[in-house]
């Protein structure tokens, strides 16, 4: 900047009095700038006095806040202590949460090994009741084969009922025989001078004797085969009463293993029992607990409240106070830090509440899952107690059940020992009927016809008519004799099943029957014939007694009717209450129009010598529907009779298909 120089005076003034007034001028600047430089300092003084003031009365608000500082630090200190007290508190109960955790797990875990055990035992106790069952079908199965040897036993005691009123009625016939025999016995005394004579007859004797020599090797056979049978019966009880004693011991063992695990549970119900009075204990803590922190979070509420409220004014205050004081605004920054941290204190404390009432709320879940639990643990426990109990009670059933059928076993077996008995008693017989009593019978026939036809002149009408009686007794003994071992034969002889045409067995019985038939102008009609599996010699025997039957009862001067029919049908559809109703028959109809019966002896005409007509009106020995009946049953059927007086007969036949 450049200066400009002064303009030359034409007139030099002196230089003292130049000086003079340059100082007076400086003076006066002086003075001036003293003038404002006082005025400056008096309203500095005024400003440093309104300061002074102003710091004084700051002051004052900084000791007030100070104390107030002072007391909020104390507040906090307070409330800090009141926090690490409830921090420890909290470590304590999160300690004993993290504790009562572990027992809950440790119960969980118990529990899911007592589950585990649970579940084995059932499944033990499922394999066991399986087994169980397997034994009751088992035992089921025996039971029912016992009560069909029981069936063939009471049939057999009813034969042998039968065959000693049989065996009765032929002692009473024999004494009357004995008493004829005796009298021909003294009128053919006086024929042993003629034995030399008839040495021819003897020949003819001893081929007979041949023939009964081969007819018992036979009968010997067929003894043997039913003692084999026997034996193998013999042979599967024992094995059936093996088999039994063997389930007797599963059920006892089964039965001790079952009280083990009663026991078992038993003690895992009272540590059930146990572990939930300690958490119902824990859970009451937990309770307590809660509603402490609860209030405590309530005045810590309180105390935050109160606290925001100071921190708005104080923010108000320092915000009036930035431009005055820095220490204020330090003041209020160490408050805001301090606000902050309790914020941050107060923040994390709402996320531990929350935090402990999850907690809490998983605990109350999971203690009401335990109960529920528990709950259904008691009743399995005490289904499977029930179960126990009724289980108990079937073996202690089945024992006595077993015992019944061992006791019904011996009892049995001493019958079938009785009956083989008997039954050998009856081969005997059989054999002496067969053999014995027929010897002497062919002789008697023999000798009487040859002294009819050599000696009829000599004798007067009084002895023809006695030799006419022996002949006709000796008829009828014969006769007798041979149903009886017919009879005898329906039960001996080896039962073989063959799928067989009706038809066949019919022609064969017609060719048998062709005199009798033909004598009588007789028809027999044959309509729907179905196969049938059965015996086939005893089926052939049934048809010959019932066709022969039909002939033999026909209506004088009528032509005889017999009319066969057969055909597939199930037990249902018939009308007899002795058959099953799924089970298909083979029903076999023989009718004919005979002189018939009364329908009071609808089942009496089945029972062995039983006879309905006298001897002089229609021959025969009351045995023949008595064999038709037991062949009948040997096919496991079902035979009845139905008739009406002089309107003829009708006989079904139920055989199993």
């Amino acid at each position: 900047m450049k200066t400009t120089k002064p303009a030359k005076s034409t007139r030099l003034l002196p230089l003292a009095l130049v000086t003079n007034i340059k100082q007076d001028l400086m003076k006066s600047k002086k003075s001036d700038k003293l003038i404002i430089a006082n005025k400056e300092l008096a309203f500095q003084n005024d400003e440093k006095a309104k300061r002074a003031a102003e710091l004084i009365i700051a002051n004052k608000e900084l000791a007030f806040q100070n104390k107030e500082k002072a007391k909020r630090a104390a507040e906090l200190n307070i409330a800090n202590k009141e926090l690490a007290f409830q921090n420890d508190e909290k470590e304590k109960r999160a300690a004993e949460l993290g504790i009562a955790n572990k027992e809950l797990a440790f119960q969980d875990g118990e529990k899911e090994k007592r589950a585990a055990e649970l579940g084995i035992a059932n499944k033990e106790l499922a394999y066991q009741n399986k087994e169980k069952e397997k034994r009751a079908a088992e035992l089921s199965i025996a039971n029912k084969e016992l009560a069909f040897q029981n069936d063939q036993k009471e049939k057999r005691a009813e034969e042998l009922v039968i065959a000693n009123k049989e065996l009765a009625y032929q002692n009473q016939v024999k004494e009357k025989r004995a008493a004829e025999l005796v009298v021909a016995n003294e009128e053919l005394a006086f024929q042993n001078t003629e034995k030399e004579k008839r040495a021819a007859e003897l020949n003819i004797a001893n081929i007979e004797l041949a023939y009964q020599n081969d007819e018992k090797e036979k009968r010997a056979a067929e003894l043997g085969i039913a003692n084999k049978e026997l034996a193998f019966q013999n042979e599967e009880k024992e094995k059936r009463a093996a088999e039994l004693s063997i389930a007797n011991k599963e059920l006892a063992f089964q039965n001790k293993e079952k009280e083990k695990r009663a026991a078992e549970l038993s003690i895992a119900n009272k540590e059930l029992a146990f572990q939930n009075d300690q958490k119902e204990k824990r859970a009451e803590e937990l309770v307590i607990a809660n509603k402490e922190l609860a209030f405590q979070n309530q005045v810590k509420e309180k105390r935050a409240a109160e606290l925001n409220v100071a921190n708005v004014e104080l923010a108000f205050q320092n915000h009036e106070k930035e431009k005055r004081a820095a220490e204020l605004n330090i003041a209020n920054i160490e408050l805001a830090y301090q606000n902050d941290e309790k914020e941050k204190r107060a923040a994390e404390l709402i996320v531990a509440n929350e935090e402990l009432a999850f907690q809490n709320d998983e605990k109350e879940k999971r203690a009401a899952e335990k109960e529920k639990r528990a709950a259904e643990l008691i009743i399995a426990n005490e289904e499977l107690a029930f179960q126990n109990d009724e289980k108990e009670k079937r073996a202690a059933e089945l024992i006595v059940a077993n015992k019944e059928l061992a006791f019904q076993n011996d009892e049995k077996e001493k019958r079938a020992e009785e009956l083989s008995i008997a039954n050998k008693e009856l081969l005997a017989f059989t054999y002496v009927s067969s053999h014995d009593l027929q010897e002497p019978l062919r002789k008697i026939q023999t000798f009487v016809s040859r002294i009819a036809e050599s000696e009829s002149a000599n004798l007067s009408d009084k002895g023809k008519d006695f030799f006419h009686r022996i002949q006709e007794s000796a008829k009828r003994m014969q006769t007798l004799i041979e149903d009886l071992l017919a009879f005898s034969r329906v039960n001996t002889a080896e039962r073989i099943f063959v799928n067989t045409d009706l038809n066949v067995i019919i022609e064969e019985v017609k060719t048998e029957l062709k005199d009798s038939i033909e004598e009588k102008h007789a028809t027999i009609e044959v309509t729907e014939i179905c196969p049938v599996n059965v015996i086939r010699f005893q089926f052939r025997q049934l048809m010959l007694n019932l066709i022969g039957n039909a002939l033999k009862f026909s209506v004088p001067q009528i032509p005889p009717l017999i009319v066969i029919s057969s055909k597939i049908e199930t037990g249902s559809h018939l009308k007899n209450e002795k058959l099953s109703p799924d089970k298909k028959y083979c029903h076999i109809v023989v009718t004919d129009n005979g002189i018939g019966f009364e329908p009071k002896f609808n089942d009496r005409i089945f029972e062995v010598f039983q006879k309905l007509h006298d001897k002089e009106e229609y021959a025969g020995t009351g045995i023949g529907l008595a064999i038709v009946k037991k062949i009948v049953e040997n096919h496991n059927g079902i035979i009845t009779a139905a008739g009406e007086l002089n309107k003829g007969a009708r006989f079904d036949i139920y055989i199993p298909a």
